[in-house]
């Protein structure tokens, strides 16, 4: 009760610094603290001082700042990019990552404002509403618009009854579900509150918020129970973390040397037990930064003793050119037949990989290089890792993204049985790397297969099929993770069927729901408030 009094206090500036305070906590929600109850809890909070307001625009005011404080906090490790890298004044460095933690935060101050406006007087439905908005905003955030679904709520649920709900809606429909849940315990609240205080109740509006959210908790905990997929023939992988620096626009990078080390490190010979399996090895986005399609001759024999030092099919990455100009960031996968398939970098980094329209200027004064990749075909084949184990391959940035990992099923002959990442996180503060490991597994979650992630920098690991960090590397520094799991077999998840179409459908329904319950309420008042007849 101490929180809601909390939420009545009626100066403007109390409320300013709780929704900057609780916006900060609840970034401690994300990795790489993972503080989930606190972090959920200033959640519920930030959106109890929302459903509070007395006008949108107030609304909209305290929802960005709370978003603010969550995203600043949450994306510090961009400063050291544009100020190590972009050669970047410190000073300008933080204003950059300000104003993209503001971009953001624009997203949740649209879903308080039309939250509010939606419903002027009644709490309970206030509640209902903005878990609705918010999720709508999420989505225009990541795959709807910006692109840039980094934090998405999600994310700050692994390892709670949430997350087993990913099979079923994937990022977004765990993102509303976490929301209808805590809409549904603020709706409760207030309630009590209000008749603590003897005040006018919304019972049936209260009532239907708190069933929702039972019934979300309900059908998470069914999910967390299901066997989405079953245990398929085992592989052993070798993740090769070499902690090799970055290019950047100022860096002349001896692409041999960099190959050559690698393979130092990947000359171990593999254990007795692991010869029977089918073996792979990986290696981590950014070894090479040269044309690896058309090599110098130098390059072409350190290519040859590296594949021959991986004693079997291997993973590696670098830039291609296409026949029609354009450069790629691709990977390149060696079969045990020495075949080599190619797989091209679809969802690209703004920014960092692409420019967006009018910020030519921007990319200049930073020197990012190779800004102006182009992306690879949406589908592309699976990686054939022999005996009938295929396996769906992700670039970095690209572990983000719902659809992507949808694409891998567009054969059904070649289902993916394991997933494997490639990333260089090295342009950032360290913070950035559990942040990425965690979409890995949601994304295993999602899929209910197994994933391996090699990192560049720190972290490298092997995940299960239930988001299960198995396996993990050093935080830091140069190792090699030798691992065996068994591959992800079974029919596809309902989100790889049907993607963000039930998340949508019942958005839609709880809608139309909300429509209804709030125009009962608007001819229950004017029938109460009707003079009588005489």
């Amino acid at each position: 009760m101490r929180a809601l009094t909390l939420l009545r206090t009626k100066s403007i500036a109390a409320r300013c610094v709780l929704c900057l305070v609780s916006g900060a906590i609840y970034a401690a929600a994300f990795a790489p603290w993972s503080a989930h109850l606190w972090g959920l809890t200033a959640l519920l909070f930030g959106l109890g001082l929302i459903v509070s307001a007395q006008r949108p625009a107030q609304a909209a005011f305290f929802g960005f700042l709370f978003a603010l404080a969550a995203f600043t906090i949450g994306l510090e490790w961009s400063v050291r990019s544009m100020h190590e890298f972009g050669r970047l004044p410190l000073v300008l460095a933080w204003v950059g990552e300000v104003l993209l933690a503001a971009v953001c935060a624009l997203c949740w101050a649209a879903a308080a404002w039309v939250a509010i406006w939606l419903t002027p007087s009644r709490k309970a439905l206030r509640w209902i509403a903005l878990a609705l908005t918010l999720t709508a905003a999420e989505w225009l955030r990541g795959a709807g618009g910006l692109d840039f679904g980094w934090l998405t709520p999600a994310l700050a649920t692994l390892d709670t009854p949430w997350a087993s709900l990913a099979p079923l809606g994937g990022p977004m429909g765990v993102t509303f579900a976490l929301l209808l849940s805590l809409t549904g315990v603020g709706a409760l609240m207030t309630f009590l509150f209000s008749a603590f205080r003897r005040r006018r109740l919304e019972g049936s509006e209260t009532a239907l918020a708190v069933g929702i959210a039972i019934v979300v908790l309900g059908l998470s905990f069914w999910s967390g129970r299901q066997l989405w997929s079953t245990p398929g023939p085992a592989v052993a992988l070798r993740l090769v973390q070499m902690d090799l620096p970055v290019v950047d626009g100022w860096t002349r990078p001896d692409s041999v040397t960099r190959l050559v080390e690698t393979t130092k490190w990947m000359e171990t010979p593999w254990e007795a037990a692991q010869k029977d399996l089918t073996r792979v090895v990986l290696t981590p986005e950014g070894i090479l930064s040269a044309d690896s399609v058309r090599p110098s001759a130098a390059l072409r024999a350190a290519m040859g003793n590296f594949a021959a030092a991986a004693q079997g099919p291997v993973l590696f990455n670098g830039f291609r050119r296409g026949t029609e100009g354009n450069w790629y960031n691709s990977a390149f996968f060696v079969d045990a037949e020495n075949r080599v398939a190619t797989v091209d970098k679809r969802k690209l980094v703004p920014f960092g990989e692409f420019i967006p329209a009018g910020f030519r200027w921007f990319v200049d004064l930073l020197g990012i290089p190779l800004s102006d990749l182009a992306s690879g075909k949406p589908e592309q084949p699976n990686l054939n890792l022999g005996r009938g184990i295929y396996a769906g391959l992700l670039i970095c940035y690209e572990n983000i993204d719902g659809e992507v990992l949808r694409s891998f099923w567009a054969d059904p002959e070649r289902d993916p049985g394991i997933f494997f990442v490639t990333a260089n996180l090295g342009w950032f503060a360290p913070s950035i790397i559990p942040q990425h490991l965690d979409m890995t597994r949601l994304l295993a979650l999602a899929s209910a297969r197994p994933a391996a992630s090699v990192n560049m920098n720190g972290r490298s690991a092997v995940v299960n099929a239930r988001a299960e960090v198995v396996f993990q590397a050093p935080v830091s520094g140069r190792a090699v993770l030798d691992a065996s799991l068994p591959t992800g077999i079974g029919n596809p998840t309902p989100f790889v069927r049907w993607g963000n179409i039930p998340t949508g459908i019942f958005w839609g329904c709880l809608l139309l729901l909300w429509a209804l319950m709030r125009l009962r309420g608007h001819f229950s008042s004017n029938r109460t408030s009707r003079p009588a007849e005489g």
